[in-house]
């Protein structure tokens, strides 16, 4: 025979590779499986408390938004002091107790410091210039970013 036929004789017809098994998954789905489960595990108990809190703060500063009086304000800031902080003393502080309390909570230090009468007194006094309340509004707009 011919060397070429010879060779051709013994040629072979292609063959795939066997199908890959889809059980067991390659180590790189099980570490994502892994990955999802502990984020799921994160998010289902860090989340609800966290987004509870972040519903509260735009409701509060919608609210405030629309406060028209000091004692409107500082009812929204006794609401938030309440919800964010609900086994502390803040519901039985009134005057300079009440002013330290918020500004005790607060990280940018001074921030109620020329509205302690706002907070103490005008609340309990007729409406007042609307100055005066947009000043303790934007200060409670502040505490209510930095604290909820």
């Amino acid at each position: 025979m011919i060397p070429e036929l010879e060779l051709l004789v013994r040629l072979r017809d292609v063959h795939p590779p066997p199908a890959p098994q889809w059980w067991p998954p390659a180590p790189g789905w099980w570490i994502a499986l892994l990955l999802a489960v502990l984020l799921a595990v994160i998010a289902f108990r860090y989340g609800p408390p966290r987004w509870r809190r972040w519903r509260l703060r735009r409701r509060l500063m919608a609210e405030l938004a629309a406060s028209a009086t000091v004692a409107e304000v500082s009812q929204l800031l006794r609401l938030a002091a309440l919800a964010r902080f609900p086994h502390g003393k803040s519901a039985g502080l009134h005057g300079a107790d009440w002013v330290a309390f918020l500004e005790a909570c607060d990280r940018t230090a001074g921030r109620f410091a020329a509205l302690r009468e706002a907070l103490t007194e005008m609340p309990y006094r007729a409406p007042c210039a609307t100055a005066e309340v947009a000043r303790l509004r934007a200060a409670a707009l502040g505490w209510l970013r930095a604290v909820l």
